[in-house]
């Protein structure tokens, strides 16, 4: 792990910028379509509906305050905080690669930009910087099941959501589609593998390193 300060706040100057400027494309993209009969509250309320989003908005935050100077007793700043993003936002990458991406359908440039940096850079980037700078050595074990508050209350808000307005985010989470048994066992199952992965980064910090000499 480098301990370089100045590095430190380059990268994650990059990638607050970067994060930002995808969650503003993305935005751009969504609001400037042409929906009849659509309020702009509801349209920007569907945008941050998506866990891609709300990630790398909590990304573009904990960048945003890792840059700043004395920022090591902020609770954004902290390794639990920085673990549990990096968690987040990996999950982002996988399933966005794994079940969404043949599934996209993107329209114009602003789109495509911002897909590209949602899904890919930012994760990229991110976990490149959890991975070489972040303490992870006292990470307790207990943490990982904190971590969950996040993705369970965004589950719990994507099927209150959707029973309303009969709209869901993802085809997979889409209740009037699969039925409350599979969206529910789906859910558990994203919920277990956000635990497991966080347990896995407890671990990975608590690998012992060889002294240097």
């Amino acid at each position: 792990m480098f301990a370089a300060p100045r590095v430190q706040r380059h990268w994650l100057a990059a990638l607050a910028a970067i994060a930002w400027a995808s969650v503003a494309l993305q935005f751009y993209a969504s609001l400037s379509r042409d929906f009849a009969f659509v309020s702009l509250l509801a349209r920007i309320v569907d945008v941050l509906s998506y866990f891609t989003i709300t990630t790398n908005i909590l990304l573009a935050m904990v960048a945003t305050v890792g840059v700043q100077r004395g920022s090591d007793g902020k609770p954004l700043a902290s390794p639990g905080a920085l673990t549990a993003t990096a968690v987040y936002i990996f999950v982002v990458a996988v399933t966005y690669a794994v079940l969404l991406k043949s599934r996209a359908h993107l329209v114009g440039w602003p789109a495509v930009w911002a897909d590209f940096g949602l899904h890919e850079v930012t994760p990229a980037l991110y976990l490149g910087y959890w991975a070489l700078f972040v303490n992870k050595a006292k990470l307790r074990w207990i943490q990982p099941v904190v971590w969950l508050i996040y993705p369970a209350a965004y589950i719990a808000y994507t099927f209150g959501r959707g029973a309303l307005i009969h709209r869901f985010p993802y085809f997979f989470a889409d209740v009037d589609a699969l039925g409350y048994p599979r969206a529910l066992l789906n859910a558990v199952l994203f919920l277990l593998g956000f635990w497991l992965l966080g347990l896995l980064a407890v671990a990975l910090g608590r690998i012992k390193r060889p002294a240097r000499t």
